[in-house]
């Protein structure tokens, strides 16, 4: 069961996540959250980091697509001028945006990484999906109303985590 919540691979902040390392994956395709990962949620624009990092994935022939939990103008507001696609109100965890993004890109599961901040939503949702997962520490610590009670329960699966061994909070991967 602590499966489904343990991701691959913990950075402390996207911007650790490098090219060459998805490459070395396999990686086609980069599923990327918004909130809390590239920047808060209260923060309607990427900033010029942000911008950044997407085109060094993009640079390094991996596409990117956003998926979002928020409602559509969030996400759209958030992704326009930058020429990626995106799927608000995904409702990660569950699997059926993740199943349309496969057929929408027309890739196999084995070449999909996911990168969010949340355990209870975007690790496990892709986990279900046999995705690449990849967590990232919040961007902020300021969360919405709705995800403060996630962290709650993440908070749990993380105690338990840490005692299995699995993962510890805050000891990153690279």
């Amino acid at each position: 069961m602590l499966k489904l919540f343990t991701p691959n691979y913990y950075i402390h902040r996207y911007t650790a996540l490098r090219p060459a390392f998805l490459k070395e994956q396999g990686i086609q395709l980069l599923i990327c959250d918004i909130d809390n990962t590239l920047v808060p949620h209260d923060v309607a624009v990427p900033d010029d980091e942000a911008i950044a990092f997407l085109k060094s994935i993009q640079d390094a022939g991996i596409q990117i697509v956003f998926i979002s939990n928020n409602v559509e103008e969030r996400v759209a507001t958030f992704a326009k001028g930058l020429n990626i696609p995106f799927y608000p109100f995904a409702m990660k965890p569950l699997p059926k945006t993740y199943r349309k993004m496969l057929k929408d890109f027309h890739v196999k599961r084995d070449v999909v990484a996911v990168l969010g901040d949340q355990l209870m939503t975007d690790i496990l949702g892709a986990n279900v999906m046999r995705f690449y997962t990849i967590l990232t520490a919040q961007v902020v610590e300021r969360d919405l109303s709705f995800t403060k009670v996630n962290r709650v329960f993440e908070n749990i699966v993380f105690s338990l985590l840490k005692v299995t061994g699995k993962l510890v909070k805050g000891e990153y991967d690279e």
